[in-house]
């Protein structure tokens, strides 16, 4: 359990808001390929700093019910979508970028620092 706290400390909450901020900001312009290149990798590294935390959160419900059933289904997906690579155009990886902040906030609302980061 000393383990869970130690991760849990080490995590910064406002780093990963402001990474999902930034991914799932409105865009008139899309920015240069760069920008979205060093915020796929931001939001990469946080979502492997979130699944175990989110995971182990959500494999404590009660797995009869709709909420497990949901949660964990959308878990099993994120494996798949990390594995794919920004595309080649900035289109795609806009969209694929924007698609990984939608991750990270999943992670996050689930993992159990969003609400004691806030009190």
């Amino acid at each position: 359990m000393g383990t869970d706290k130690t991760l849990e400390a080490a995590v910064n909450v406002e780093e990963i808001k402001t990474a999902i901020a930034r991914a799932l900001v409105t865009r008139t312009v899309l920015p240069p390929y760069e920008e979205l290149r060093d915020l796929h990798k931001a939001l990469l590294d946080h979502i492997q700093t979130l699944m175990p935390l989110a995971e182990k959160r959500i494999d404590r419900l009660n797995r009869a019910t709709v909420a497990w059933y949901t949660k964990r289904s959308r878990l099993n997906t994120i494996p798949h979508e990390v594995a794919q690579g920004l595309g080649s155009g900035l289109r795609s990886a806009d969209w694929h970028v924007r698609s990984l902040g939608y991750t990270c906030q999943f992670l996050l609302n689930n993992s159990g620092l969003a609400e004691e980061h806030d009190q």
